[in-house]
């Protein structure tokens, strides 16, 4: 009994086997994820060759409970949807019925409640043969939030007999389909709109939309950032037609084009409208016209300046602060070293115009960035652990530049060493930025918030303010003089320097390991080492004394191994972006991290939080900022502090910008900053944040613990 028992099992499993492999192809038409049913509709029950066919996502979501908008608004994620179908089929974009707009503690969005149908229109190939069944699958991803928030997505299908008779509409969802279309907006001719904006407020103006007495309208934009979602809107209505005024984020930057949806709520029913027109400037005499404050725009000017020169104490900045000193030892010996300042100054000031544009640009774009922006690129954190690498080696003497990069530089500035004194403004200036100094955060903020010449007048501030300290060395020799005189020292010192260019390429690679698994590390590590190899043969063979055969030779192997190491690492990082943190929301990047007292950020957190009356500290931080790094060992988790943050019943939040996130960017906007570290502190029942130094001791956390109290 028990053989044949034991032969007879394989057939069963075989059939258990494909029996599992049919249920698992089959099309599911309905999930469960959390609060929210989804389930694939079409609105006939056969389909036609090359005759078009409208499919559907229905959403139904539990009591209480919302998904997202295509623009979710504050917060939130859009709802997605894709479509796989067999080959010739195509898919038209995803029709959105009119949102509804949602409020909580000051945070508005846009999103369906209840049960939304998404509809596509699909259209078959000509070519169909008729009698087989095709299979039309969606898959689905939304955000379904009420206080707190859960991720949810489905893979459906259904399947589709291709009949030679007209089709007939599928009576189960035939009201849904009707109902779902009547709430998909209209498109508005041009014509009949017009837009004036500036970066206050925006003036849109309908001619022939039905405006019932007693309706109401609102406009939701497509893109966010566009209106201030929080903002109550103005309506008027006239003989000419309908003029809605909206006001502008602080962060708002000139439109070129206005899209979103008016809608019209009147007697149990909505109507949209879709409106995308291109943007006129604000006219003389409409009301909201922006305008720079002076006073405000020159106490921009002084923070950014004043912040400038501290930016010189911060640790990002003192590996190179190390180097410009001893090229001022180098510089006593005679010359002019004014010259050198003015070039050093230029660099600085070369380097702030470039970070300006980038910004001012990118954030015109719709790109939520901010200060120290490039270090939430891994790519840039490779390039730059390389160089400060080999600058490094440089220090310790490893290799030489030779003297064709000397004379390359005498004929570009003209004498020996100015071309360094530039090349150390740009890179001092690139090391700076993920330090934020004192009284930088608000200079920053205005900045990018401003018009394009505030942006630029501020970034130049900081610049000036930058390099003022060697300026002031380099046009006053006697205070240069007071430096050790040259000697045998220099050699020494220049070596020890070397230490804080090593410490910086760690510091890079510390950065790197936030956006990388451990194998991206490693790989980093041994392009490093190859490079370094690549050094030193320059080094050892390929000094001006060695044959010409040598030199090249060496020349050609150090740069297959310096620059070959590099591409092939950002190439890798390019084909296979490492998973570690990248990527992923705020929330479970710091939950991933492991973070012990204090909680993941989010606006519905805080939100809550701040309903129930309690009291939050929020850390605005990434791994690339050295600043919010010493602030958090020193301070943060200074036993005193966390102590009082327990005895005051604070709840420490930590929201992590180590790679881009658009959900912190929006936040320190709506701060009215663009860099961190940013420290934000709700007192018990509070309606506006306290903000704290972006350099902290314990005692200043304390103190501001026990004002706020």
């Amino acid at each position: 009994m028990t053989q044949l028992s034991a032969r007879g099992t394989i057939p069963t499993a075989l059939l258990l086997f494909f029996l599992a492999l049919n249920a698992a192809a089959a099309p599911m038409l309905s999930v469960r994820s959390g609060p929210v049913v989804a389930q694939v509709a079409v609105e006939q029950t056969s389909i036609l060759p090359g005759k078009p066919f409208t499919a559907g996502v229905s959403l139904r979501m539990d009591p209480g409970w919302h998904v997202y908008w295509k623009n979710p608004g504050d917060s939130g994620l859009p709802t997605k949807v894709s479509w796989e179908m067999p080959a010739g089929f195509t898919a038209g974009p995803l029709q959105w019925p009119v949102p509804e707009r949602f409020e909580t503690q000051g945070l508005v969005t846009y999103g369906y409640s209840g049960q939304v149908l998404l509809l596509s229109v699909i259209t078959p190939p000509p070519s169909l043969p008729v009698g087989q069944a095709v299979t039309v699958r969606a898959y689905v991803d939304w955000l379904a939030c009420t206080i707190e928030c859960t991720p949810g997505k489905a893979a459906l299908g259904i399947s589709l007999p291709v009949g030679p008779a007209e089709p007939q509409n599928d009576l189960q969802w035939e009201e849904s389909f009707r109902s779902a279309r009547a709430l998909v907006p209209a498109v508005l001719p041009a014509a009949r709109v017009s837009v004036h904006a500036d970066t206050a407020r925006v003036t849109l103006r309908v001619q022939g939309v039905d405006v019932p007495a007693g309706a109401q309208v609102g406009f939701y934009p497509a893109a966010a950032g566009t209106i201030k979602d929080s903002a109550q809107q103005s309506a008027e209505l006239s003989d000419t037609g309908l003029t809605l005024r909206m006001d502008r984020p602080a962060d708002a930057q000139a439109l070129s084009v206005f899209e979103g949806v008016l809608a019209v709520f009147g007697h149990g029913q909505a109507l949209g409208y879709e409106v995308s027109v291109p943007v006129s400037p604000t006219r003389s005499g409409e009301t909201g016209t922006a305008a720079v404050p002076i006073a405000g725009f020159l106490l921009a000017l002084a923070l950014a300046f004043l912040g400038g020169i501290l930016l010189n104490l911060m640790p990002c900045v003192l590996p190179v602060v190390s180097l410009k000193v001893l090229s001022f030892v180098r510089q006593s010996e005679g010359g002019s070293s004014l010259r050198h300042g003015i070039l050093f100054t230029a660099g600085v000031l070369a380097s702030f115009w470039i970070i300006a544009a980038v910004l001012v640009a990118l954030r015109a774009g719709g790109r939520l960035l901010g200060w120290g922006f490039q270090f939430q690129d891994p790519i840039v954190l490779i390039i730059t652990a390389f160089l400060f690498f080999l600058i490094g080696l440089n220090l310790f003497g490893v290799f030489e530049i030779g003297s064709a990069f000397t004379r390359l530089g005498s004929r570009l500035a003209g004498a020996r060493g100015e071309a360094g004194s530039f090349f150390s403004g740009l890179l001092a200036t690139a090391v700076a930025t993920p330090c934020t100094a004192p009284f930088m955060g608000s200079a920053l903020g205005y900045a990018l918030t401003h018009s394009l010449p505030a942006a630029f007048g501020v970034f130049t501030a900081l610049a000036l303010g930058m390099s003022a300290p060697y300026v002031l060395l380099s046009a006053f020799p006697a205070l240069a003089a007071r430096l050790p005189k040259p000697g045998k020292w220099m050699e020494t010192f220049k070596q020890i320097m070397g230490f804080p260019m090593m410490g910086a390429a760690l510091w890079m690679i510390f950065v790197f390991s936030a956006l990388a698994d451990s194998a991206g590390v490693i790989r980093l590590l041994a392009a490093l080492l190859l490079s370094g190899m690549g050094a030193w043969i320059w080094g050892r063979w390929g000094g001006i004394v060695r044959p010409r055969v040598s030199r090249i030779t060496a020349a050609i192997l150090a740069i297959v191994l310096v620059v070959g190491s590099a591409g092939f690492a950002i190439v890798l990082v390019r084909a296979a972006p490492p998973p570690g943190l990248a990527g992923i929301s705020p929330v479970a990047r710091t939950a991933a991290q492991g973070a012990s007292s204090w909680d993941a950020w989010s606006p519905e957190k805080v939100a809550q939080l701040r309903s129930q009356g309690a009291p939050v500290f929020i850390d605005f931080t990434a791994k690339w900022c050295l600043s919010c790094q010493v602030n958090e060992r020193f301070t943060l988790d200074n036993p005193q502090v966390a102590r009082r943050f327990t005895e005051r019943g604070v709840t420490v939040l930590r929201a992590d910008w180590t790679d881009r996130s658009d959900l912190i960017a929006r936040a320190l906007s709506g701060y009215g900053r663009a860099s961190i570290p940013l420290y934000v502190y709700y007192a018990p029942g509070a309606a506006a944040p306290v903000f704290l130094p972006e350099i902290l001791t314990p005692g200043i956390v304390l103190a501001a613990l026990d004002r706020a109290r």
